[in-house]
């Protein structure tokens, strides 16, 4: 299998992002295909995220993490991404788990679980999705009630991002107050009252994608986020936090468009065809010009959310949910693009353009479907004018 290696900036003064690029470079771009066909992350490159500080990043200092923040990680997500996104995937659960403990968690809890997620200790799971219950939170039924030291789980959730391994997990749930976001210990996962089960994807793969069963599992140690006080509050704070998450989608999506546009570059710059290089035709030069402009619109849109992110602005949720929409549909077009530039090389299964084009997907669909967050963009829009008219 050709790798290509163009199109990767060179580090810009930060010593993660360079370390990050040292690691794509020499480790992953020639392993990747190997690891997406076994659907395997493996030991040894996760403790080197973790040796980097990735997954805690966003922890602050004197709780043991990189006291980075959104901003400062958009380089160094779309870097990772440029190996896989799955990588970038992995470590953003933490990460929505530490955004959620900073906003919205006692003082007990941030001191019993970021020095775990700052460290590499353990990491997190999030979840929101049930088997009915997508983008419509209405439609979210498992339950959470109070007993003697914890909670007593019933439902099924899917899509558990994180939701095997993790020292945590996250995730909305129903109570009598409403919707709530309960803080649920690993202890007791993959037991006959919280059956875990792996889901197989066609892309995306080496991330932990888990399907939960719970039948009256009583979670020794979970609560809910915030205290008994922040009941039915999960539905604001959970949304509030996939800000984080959609701009992490948006640079797993910019990584994507960086490989399809360095492999349409070499096509173009490797390949003849009638008589003169790829790259002399005009076809050629026209869609990777497209590109490269619609990659530097994604990307000052998704620097743009990451800074409104950071600062609590209320256009953050606006312009994240943008991001993640612009860049993820570009990365869906670039592959395209690239692939009609390589021909039928590109349909190859070992080929890189086959595991992007499987991989491109999944940063429509992750933190929201694109048409879901269309719709209460255009929804929200509407009724705005509806009440000035």
């Amino acid at each position: 299998m050709r790798v290509c290696t163009a199109a990767s900036p060179a580090p810009v003064g930060d010593p993660l992002l360079g370390a990050v690029e040292s690691l794509v470079r020499d480790v992953v771009l020639p392993e990747v295909a190997a690891w997406d066909r076994d659907d395997v992350l493996p030991d040894a490159l996760w403790d080197r995220l973790v040796a980097l500080g990735l997954p805690g990043a966003l922890v602050p200092e004197e709780h043991g993490g990189g006291g980075r923040t959104v901003g400062e990680l958009v380089p160094v997500w779309r870097a990772l991404s440029r190996g896989w996104i799955s990588l970038t995937g992995a470590i953003n659960p933490t990460g929505l788990a530490t955004t959620l403990l900073l906003a919205h968690g006692t003082d007990a809890q941030r001191r019993r679980w970021l020095p775990v997620l700052g460290s590499g200790d353990g990491h997190a799971a999030f979840s929101i999705t049930e088997p009915g219950a997508g983008s419509d939170l209405s439609n979210i039924v498992t339950t959470a009630e109070p007993v003697d030291g914890g909670l007593r789980l019933d439902g099924r959730k899917r899509w558990v991002a994180g939701g095997v391994s993790s020292a945590v997990v996250l995730m909305m749930v129903r109570t009598g107050e409403g919707l709530s976001c309960a803080v649920v210990p690993a202890e007791g996962r993959d037991s006959p009252t919280w059956r875990v089960e792996e889901i197989d994807k066609i892309g995306y793969r080496g991330v932990e994608s888990a399907a939960y069963v719970f039948e009256g599992h009583e979670a020794v140690g979970a609560e809910i986020l915030g205290g008994p006080d922040a009941a039915g509050q999960g539905a604001r704070q959970m949304l509030g936090a996939l800000g984080v998450g959609r701009v992490n989608v948006a640079c797993r999506a910019l990584g994507i468009v960086d490989r399809a546009l360095a492999v349409a570059l070499d096509e173009a710059t490797h390949r003849e065809v009638g008589g003169a290089m790829l790259g002399e035709h005009t076809h050629a030069q026209l869609r990777i010009g497209e590109l490269r402009a619609r990659l530097l619109a994604a990307e000052s849109l998704t620097l743009r959310a990451a800074e409104a992110v950071d600062a609590g602005s209320d256009e953050a949720r606006d312009l994240a949910s943008a991001a993640k929409i612009v860049a993820s549909d570009l990365a869906v077009l670039a592959v395209d693009r690239a692939a009609r530039l390589a021909a039928s090389r590109s349909y190859r299964a070992d080929d890189e353009l086959a595991r992007l084009r499987r991989d491109a997907p999944q940063t429509q669909i992750g933190e929201g479907a694109n048409d879901a967050l269309l719709l209460a963009m255009g929804r929200a829009a509407v009724d705005e004018a509806s009440t000035d008219a």
